[in-house]
């Protein structure tokens, strides 16, 4: 019975906020934080796709990286690298649907 109850217990584990999960992502698997920033900035900064490329650069990095950390860490950053992936192709997209605009 005892035995029990210190397996019950030991699984428990707190919830993380917010805040500590980014910092574990950022710890563990930072190419996929910093791949995710690259290509939200070359979203943003009127798509600019050397940002953009880099961020899906590292952001694929980083998802391999976090198949490797899967099961040896809580928090492996694969959303964060599938976000900064999408973001940066999104990027892309409207980096060449603006030139041609421009050159049409």
């Amino acid at each position: 019975m005892a035995n029990h109850y210190q397996r019950a217990t030991a699984t428990l584990a707190p919830k993380l906020t917010r805040g500590e999960k980014d910092r574990e992502v950022r710890r563990n698997n930072s190419f996929a934080y910093t791949g995710c920033v690259f290509a939200l900035l070359g979203f943003l900064i009127k798509p600019f796709a050397i940002l953009s490329i880099l961020g899906i650069i590292f952001s694929a990095i980083g998802l391999a990286k976090s198949h490797d950390l899967d099961g040896r860490q809580k928090v492996t950053g694969r959303g964060t690298a599938i976000a900064g992936i999408v973001l940066g192709l999104l990027g892309l997209v409207a980096f060449g649907w603006l030139l041609a605009q421009e050159l049409a």
